[in-house]
């Protein structure tokens, strides 16, 4: 199989769905926590999956902690995303729930990223597939704790060969709260993608 890449229309395409799909992402985190939220317009590109390790590399600070919440998906499209976010950043959301500082533990932060993982992931993922008159489920996330950038070794799972990478910045009026988004997915539901892209931007 050719190596697959979004063109630029399909990739301004996923770009404006996915914006949208934020969107509604936003809102909902903004609501459950009761403070005006921004999201910036997500970046998108596809790399292959053997380079996201460099690339996670490059793009965060792994000499601080971060949390990585794993959530599979089925459906027409499969695959599974992964939401990465730094200790900092999840503790500050916790504090947004209004957990007291003093009563804060790993475990309730963690709980605290696998809740916004599945508001970004039915939001995210869920507009997406609307959007594309597809069906999709999740299973339930579960989340990891890495200081290095060797726990990334165990993460993978090697019939993926493409990642979506969808980079954003959650902006609150009193803090910053950074995470990023990847999915990974086969060749042939990228294909799905695709097909489904061109199908939109015919009828616009």
């Amino acid at each position: 199989m050719t190596d697959i890449i979004l063109n630029e229309d399909e990739k301004d395409c996923l770009q404006e769905l996915m914006n949208v799909a934020y969107g509604s992402a936003t809102a909902a985190i903004s609501e459950i926590l009761d403070a005006f939220a921004q999201l910036s317009i997500p970046k998108i590109k596809i790399i292959n999956a053997v380079n996201f390790k460099d690339y996670l590399i490059s793009e965060l600070d792994l000499n601080e902690e971060h949390l990585i919440a794993l959530q599979e998906i089925s459906g027409s499209f499969n695959g599974e995303n992964m939401f990465v976010i730094d200790k900092k950043s999840a503790t500050n959301i916790a504090l947004k729930f209004g957990i007291e500082e003093d009563e804060l533990t790993d475990e309730e932060i963690s709980d605290v990223s696998l809740e916004i993982t599945n508001i970004l992931s039915s939001s995210t993922i869920g507009k997406l597939a609307e959007d594309m008159d597809a069906n999709v489920s999740f299973s339930a996330p579960i989340i990891k704790q890495i200081s290095s950038a060797n726990e990334l070794n165990n993460l993978f799972i090697n019939s993926y060969k493409k990642v979506i990478i969808i980079s954003t910045e959650l902006n609150f009026d009193d803090l910053n709260i950074n995470g990023e988004l990847f999915i990974f997915t086969t060749d042939n539901s990228i294909l799905f993608i695709k097909e489904k892209l061109n199908q939109i931007l015919e009828d616009l």
